[in-house]
């Protein structure tokens, strides 16, 4: 029975050799593959870099774009006071001239019914002397001259208030056209950087996905690394155990010829049996096929995580509320006006109107003229409470409001006022929207 062990355990170490070879191949195959996500990891590092650079520059531009608006909005503030003022100069101007002409008027009346319209030659010719009739001329001639030159002032003044007038409304022209011009760089860099963010956040799932695999891949190489050593040690254990089996087997062997020169009837048995006791190695035992053990495989998924974990630049929409726009947006009333902002601490025009509408579950657009689309174009004197008024043109609009009813409205006006409520009398608008 001990004779018959060593074959068995040399089948079984050349067993485990060609079951070891195939494992050590497949380690080096996952490493292969650990290396080729490395190299796509890298890969996709980089894009993210590039995309958080073009989305640090897009916000540069918002940025800068801000400071603009702000600029603006100051000179705009500066031109609202300075037109309040000449407002002032021209009624002022009014009464005098209005007063002026009035005396005239009564001094005119006067000489038809009293018939006191008295010429120079009349002057002349009453003069009592040539100094009386000098001293008559004289005081006409000066009576006259008062009178041109008080018409005459009249007509400058009124020529450089309507002039300065004009060149005020110009310059609140400019600004307006200056203000549309923003916000359509303001519409154009939010989707910019709405595309940039998608990108940045498909970049970064991919990463993540890459990651996880490369994690698999890890763990399937350890897998295969412990079965490589456990198959390594069954090997090391038979072999010692064939050493230990072969020893046996030659002890054996100097036992029988001892017990065979002892004597010659024992010595031809112990020769049979010893002609018998060649062990024959099992029929296909040099064929034999082991299967590796489960559970190292190579072909394991690995699930990807969800996309869409980041995109902090993406316009966040308020949780829903259920109240309506104009109730959310009363509630904003007083807090301070900054270009470009959407709340929840401070708003510029077109924000507080995506806030609000988006709290109650509605989406707009985040600027005006995108706002403009939300609903059918309809007269100033049409909308009703709920409805927006815009100011400016179809598709170039520069500023937004919510219709309270009445003429009144809530909105987000500008760095002097804050979110307050106006009506149509105090600052019209161009037209309106039915929402």
């Amino acid at each position: 029975m001990k004779k018959s062990i060593l074959p068995l355990l040399m089948i079984c170490s050349l067993t485990l050799t060609s079951v070891a070879l195939p494992l050590v191949s497949s380690a080096d195959e996952v490493d292969s593959k650990i290396q080729q996500k490395d190299q796509a990891i890298s890969g996709l590092k980089s894009q993210e870099a590039d995309a958080q650079s073009q989305v640090a520059a897009v916000q540069n531009q918002v940025a800068s774009i801000n400071e603009k608006a702000e600029t603006l909005l100051a000179e705009q503030g500066k031109l609202r006071k300075t037109s309040s003022n000449l407002e002032k100069e021209i009624s002022q101007l009014t009464k005098r001239i209005e007063k002026r002409e009035v005396a005239i008027q009564n001094q005119a009346r006067d000489v038809q019914v009293n018939g006191n319209s008295t010429s120079y030659m009349d002057a002349l010719l009453n003069a009592k002397s040539v100094s009386d009739a000098i001293t008559r001329v004289t005081a006409m001639s000066t009576i006259v001259n008062a009178n041109n030159d008080l018409v005459k002032q009249q007509q400058e003044d009124k020529k450089a208030v309507e002039t300065k007038k004009t060149e005020n409304e110009n310059k609140l022209q400019e600004l307006q056209d200056n203000q549309v011009e923003l916000e359509a760089q303001k519409g154009e860099l939010v989707k910019a950087e709405a595309d940039l963010n998608v990108l940045q956040t498909t970049l970064a799932a991919e990463r993540a996905t890459a990651e996880d695999q490369k994690a698999g891949l890890v763990k399937e190489k350890e897998a295969a690394v412990a079965e490589q050593a456990r198959i390594a040690a069954q090997e090391k254990a038979a072999t010692e155990n064939a050493k230990k089996a072969a020893e046996e087997t030659a002890a054996a062997k100097t036992t029988a010829t001892t017990e065979q020169s002892s004597s010659t009837t024992a010595s031809s048995e112990e020769t049979s049996s010893t002609d018998t006791g060649s062990v024959t190695p099992p029929s296909g035992g040099g064929s034999q096929q082991v299967t590796p053990p489960s559970g190292g495989g190579g072909g394991q998924e690995v699930t990807p995580p969800a996309p869409g974990g980041g995109g902090g630049g993406q316009v966040t929409p308020p949780p829903s509320t259920g109240g309506s726009a104009i109730s959310i947006a009363a509630a904003q009333v007083g807090k301070p006006y900054v270009w470009g902002a959407q709340g929840p601490d401070s708003f510029d025009c077109s924000g507080l109107v995506y806030y609000a509408f988006a709290a109650t579950g509605r989406q707009l657009g985040r600027v005006t003229t995108a706002q403009e689309s939300a609903g059918t174009r309809i007269s100033v004197g049409e909308a009703q409470a709920g409805d927006l008024y815009f100011w400016g043109s179809p598709g170039a609009s520069y500023h937004v409001a919510i219709a309270t009813g009445g003429g009144g409205y809530i909105h987000a006006g500008d760095p002097s006022t804050g979110v307050q409520y106006s009506n149509v009398g105090s600052f019209t608008p161009s037209f309106a929207v039915r929402m």
